[in-house]
């Protein structure tokens, strides 16, 4: 039942006639009114979870810090929302490698080590001294994921299918030591 006839049902009986022009049209009103604000309401109260955020998307982002890549698609930036709540800090490979996991991707770290006399061998590449605050991340799969436009999964004007991997690459870069640099492959299944 629309406000404005739960409106008209609370005037007396015999004082007002709700069908007269002047007051159906000020019911219409209010009750519009009304009617556009339990929706409002609606939407808040869904967004207490970020499942069923939709237009408040942005703000459980704005809250819990994150930018979303340009064009990223609504199930991308849902995704690292929802990263960013699950994660519980760390810095060794094997927390990365279960927050990776944690989001669907199987990944291996490596760290290229400088070349050392008594260690090295011959053959082994010769990396600059820095090559220590470098990681490399590979990502296994199909070199990136496949984001399929969703009925309420997706919104008006995202492209039918998007591939990449922003996800990951965004989660790990703000994880990450701020004095390291990571860099990430993708190699097929």
């Amino acid at each position: 039942m629309s406000h404005a006839n739960l409106l008209a049902l609370l005037l007396p009986p015999v004082s007002y006639t709700p069908s007269a022009p002047t007051l159906a049209g000020e019911l219409g009103a209010e009750g519009l009114a009304l009617d556009t604000a339990q929706r409002s309401a609606n939407r808040v109260t869904a967004a207490v979870t970020p499942y069923f955020a939709e237009q408040l998307l942005p703000d459980w982002e704005r809250v819990c810090g994150i930018t979303p890549p340009a064009g990223a698609g609504y199930q991308q930036r849902l995704q690292t929302v929802l990263t960013k709540l699950a994660e519980t800090g760390g810095l060794s490979i094997p927390y990365f490698k279960k927050l990776a996991a944690g989001m669907g991707y199987q990944i291996t770290i490596d760290e290229p080590q400088p070349f050392r006399a008594g260690v090295g061998c011959a053959g082994d590449r010769i990396q600059v001294a820095d090559i220590v605050w470098v990681w490399q991340v590979t990502v296994q799969g199909a070199g990136g994921r496949v984001y399929r436009l969703r009925v309420g999964q997706s919104v008006a004007g995202e492209r039918l299918s998007q591939f990449g991997d922003a996800v990951i690459e965004t989660v790990l870069n703000e994880l990450k030591p701020a004095h390291t640099f990571v860099y990430f492959v993708y190699k097929g299944a």
